[in-house]
């Protein structure tokens, strides 16, 4: 299963599934609550730990099914969230573009005057600034495009809930230190949002993925989706094979 970041949708999946379908895999994505065609979330459970329980209630369509979960930046906080909640259910852990650590106080401040902006201007106040800062700064002007499009049709609501939820996040460093499991780490090097120097280092002696895109930024999904399939295919395979 691939979860995507804040404040995108399943859509930015479609090239890597492609890849992965090649691979034999099944892959689950969904839109996480208030983003791409889900229903938005309870403001008042607006929290990593509610989304990962979603994504639990979700999985139980398809049966007494363990998982390899990886997410992308915000899809990774709550990816770590299961991995806490519902261990029994997780075959995997990965993260794309994500961190195990908390906000500093300057950025959760930063968080909270985003969802101030974005009640009194919509999604619109996002632009163009995040959809540039998605990006390697090369990145060519149709995939700035592409994100800009995907911003500027996500819900204010979904947009505020997830901000409130990830502000609210605590330390994951130690769940991810304590899992057994095979680990996915996947990160651009020109990475504008989360910097190198925050991707998670699982030790070495688990049976551990992780690819550092020379090229890629925050979406390395797009900038680089063959790199990034074949790294997901790797640990999936260790997930289910190993």
């Amino acid at each position: 299963m691939l979860l995507h970041g804040w404040p995108l949708d399943s859509s930015i999946w479609s090239e890597v599934v492609r890849h992965l379908a090649d691979g034999g895999l099944h892959v689950l994505c969904p839109d996480l609550p208030g983003f791409g065609s889900s229903p938005p979330v309870d403001a008042g459970r607006a929290t990593v730990e509610a989304y990962a329980d979603d994504v639990a209630a979700f999985l139980q369509h398809f049966g007494d099914r363990r998982v390899a979960l990886a997410g992308h930046s915000f899809g990774g906080y709550v990816a770590l969230a299961f991995a806490e909640r519902h261990p029994d259910l997780l075959a995997g852990l990965g993260l794309v573009s994500s961190r195990t650590i908390a906000d500093s106080e300057a950025a959760r401040k930063g968080r909270h005057e985003t969802i101030d902006k974005v009640r009194t201007q919509g999604s619109r106040a996002l632009l163009p600034d995040l959809a540039r800062k998605l990006l390697a700064p090369s990145a060519p002007q149709p995939l700035v495009d592409r994100a800009t499009r995907i911003l500027e049709r996500t819900r204010p609501e979904g947009i505020i809930a997830g901000l409130a939820a990830m502000a609210a996040r605590p330390n994951r460093t130690e769940v991810l230190e304590s899992y057994l499991g095979p680990v996915l780490v996947v990160h651009g090097r020109e990475d504008q949002l989360i910097p190198e120097r925050e991707a998670a280092s699982p030790k070495a002696s688990r049976a551990v993925v992780r690819e550092i895109l020379p090229a890629a930024g925050h979406m390395p999904m797009w900038e680089d989706p063959h790199a990034t399939a074949q790294a997901i295919l790797r640990w999936a395979r260790a997930a289910f094979e190993g």
